[in-house]
């Protein structure tokens, strides 16, 4: 992502935030742009640097505890002793994260740090369980705060406050096909001339007679891509948006949208000519083979993931641009509880984590000598191949040691990417939806129940789209529309 202004003060208000006990604002300033005036005092026993260790408690997802979790423990505390930091980490296990992390957030359960994603993030502010850091960052986590690219911040801002740190990574979709790569040799394909949808249509058609089999295996949620283009603003519904190119920022009604339309009319003629699976409006898991899919990536991911994962070789070719929206920004954050007696240091661990390179492997491949060593040239070779932390949940990408099997920097190439995304004209913007709460939630129930058959090609889109629309309207979508486009074009005014 090339570094752009950082919008200016005056983005648009999601809700009106009460101060947040326990977490008051340094008097160090912000971010990397002058802080807006805060107020507060100091928090109450928070330790910036009295020279005592404080206990902190971090709570991320995974596969559950280490086996070596104790051990690991001790070493990561070895590392980060500088900082006056003991700590203590809960990793909860994938299929009980829901559960767990709202029993925690509900019932003021202690913790420090705890990771979440934009799906809670605003929610979870309304009901005031996070430290409002706007004020802390400078002083305490300079090192993060230079890396991280200011658009960064930017999506994480709530009427205009920062509530977590964002982890610096694939912050932005790039979107690519991937092909089985001895169809790619077999037939000859150009697949730079096969990245629209419509293009794919000839080829489908011959591989199906070929090879009798299903060129787009899919499961219910069909092409979902096609909605990669347009920042849903927070609202958490598919029919709602604004394209992310578009200057003149409009909220629309995405499905009669030309580019969404015309590819929903694109998979419905797959449909029909036999070139979708017919049980896919059914299927939440797809199966591992196929002959063609879109992933969200990078293109050695087709060595690393994909390939692996289908047990073939695959060839792959990026679709579109790179985008950076809030949504993708907020896939991974580390917030600050407010009840935390120390936000200060939480934000010192947590600069820390993501720029120390040592600790920053700890956290990424776990313990040295049981889950991983360095070899000769100082890479990564891996002892184990099951560590339950993933990297995603607590810091970048980019200090961590490359593994010893690449031949290249996959988290170069991720960087490379970034580097060139183009920001959604929405980048900071989140829709207060207060008005218009119980709409929201009538019309995404609405396109719930057409939603599978729509995406995988089921039903003609020349009939169901103004049939969705009707209904949407019927249940209050033009006061969607009419809220979301005043405040877009509050923001707008204030860029």
């Amino acid at each position: 992502m090339k570094l752009r202004r950082l919008i200016a003060a005056g983005l648009a208000s999601v809700m009106t935030v009460a101060a947040l006990a326990g977490c008051g604002n340094s008097s160090n300033g912000g971010d990397k742009q002058t802080s807006s005036d805060g107020g507060g005092a100091q928090t109450e026993g928070s330790d910036a640097g009295n020279g005592e260790m404080v206990d902190l408690k971090w709570v991320l997802i995974g596969n559950g505890m280490p086996t070596n979790y104790d051990t690991w423990m001790a070493k990561v505390n070895e590392q980060i002793a500088d900082i006056g930091v003991n700590l203590e980490v809960e990793v909860v296990s994938w299929s009980d994260w829901d559960s767990r992390r709202n029993v925690i957030i509900s019932t003021n359960e202690p913790y420090d740090i705890i990771f979440g994603h934009g799906g809670n993030y605003i929610s979870d502010i309304n009901l005031g369980a996070y430290c409002d850091i706007t004020d802390l960052i400078e002083a305490n986590m300079p090192e993060l705060n230079e890396m991280m690219p200011e658009e960064c911040w930017t999506a994480m801002r709530v009427n205009d406050r920062i509530y977590g740190v964002p982890t610096y990574k694939d912050i932005a979709i790039s979107n690519y096909a991937i092909w089985d790569k001895e169809l790619v040799e077999e037939y000859n394909l150009d697949l730079a001339s096969l990245t629209e949808l419509e293009s794919l249509t000839p080829v489908f058609e011959q591989l199906k007679a070929d090879k009798n089999d299903y060129p787009f295996y899919s499961k219910n949620d069909g092409i979902y891509f096609i909605f990669d283009a347009y920042d849903q603003l927070g609202a958490g519904t598919q029919v709602l948006g604004v394209r992310y190119d578009d200057k003149d920022a409009k909220v629309c009604f995405t499905l009669e949208q030309p580019d969404v339309f015309k590819a929903l009319q694109t998979v419905y003629e797959w449909n029909q000519k036999g070139l979708i699976n017919p049980d896919a409006a059914t299927l939440s898991e797809a199966r591992v083979y196929n002959m063609w899919r879109i992933g969200q990536g990078w293109a050695s991911a087709a060595f690393t993931s994909w390939g692996p994962q289908m047990g073939k070789d695959v060839a792959v070719e990026k679709v579109g641009d790179t985008i950076l929206s809030n949504d993708t920004v907020r896939g991974s954050i580390n917030m600050i509880s407010t009840n935390s007696k120390y936000p200060e240091k939480c934000l010192q661990l947590l600069n820390k984590v993501n720029t120390d390179t040592k600790l920053r492997d700890m956290f990424y491949y776990g313990e040295e000598g049981v889950n991983f060593e360095y070899n000769e040239d100082g890479k990564v070779h891996k002892l184990d191949k099951q560590w339950d932390i993933p990297g995603y949940t607590n810091g970048t990408y980019f200090t961590v040691t490359q593994e010893d099997k690449d031949e290249y920097n996959q988290f170069e190439e991720i960087k490379e990417l970034m580097d060139e995304a183009v920001s959604s004209v929405m980048l900071g913007f989140t829709f207060d939806t207060t008005n218009v709460y119980d709409q929201i939630a009538n019309c995404s129930e609405i396109w719930l129940r057409y939603k599978s058959e729509v995406m995988t090609g089921v039903q003609d889109p020349t009939v169901y789209v103004p049939q969705i629309k009707e209904e949407l309207m019927a249940a209050g979508f033009q006061d969607i529309l009419d809220e979301a486009q005043a405040q877009v074009d509050e923001f707008m005014a204030a860029k």
